[in-house]
């Protein structure tokens, strides 16, 4: 083929406009659905929050052993195996001595 020719193959195929709107259609869904099957499964909310129950209850417990701790002493051995009456909540609130 000579260059002529080709020149002219190339002008003929460049004026051809294709016919596009079978592809138009629903095109805007079938992106959408492409998208969502490429993120795959999305995680409620409540399913993330049922993970960080372990974490929940470790805080729980570690706020209890905290104010189960004698605020004069300190130390969580001597709350441990301190005694504890009844009188000791009345007196941590009043402020009095022990």
């Amino acid at each position: 083929m000579n260059d002529e020719k080709l020149d002219k193959l190339f002008a003929t195929a460049r004026g051809v406009k294709p016919d596009t709107s079978r592809a138009e259609y629903g095109f805007e869904t079938r992106l959408m659905a492409h998208l969502r099957t490429e993120r795959g499964p999305t995680m409620p909310w409540y399913a993330f929050a049922w993970k960080l129950v372990p974490t929940f209850a470790a805080v729980v417990v570690a706020l209890g052993v905290w104010t189960f701790i004698d605020s004069n002493t300190g130390d969580l051995q001597s709350a441990i195996t301190g005694d504890h009456d009844e009188n000791t909540l009345a007196t941590f609130f009043t402020g009095g001595a022990q």
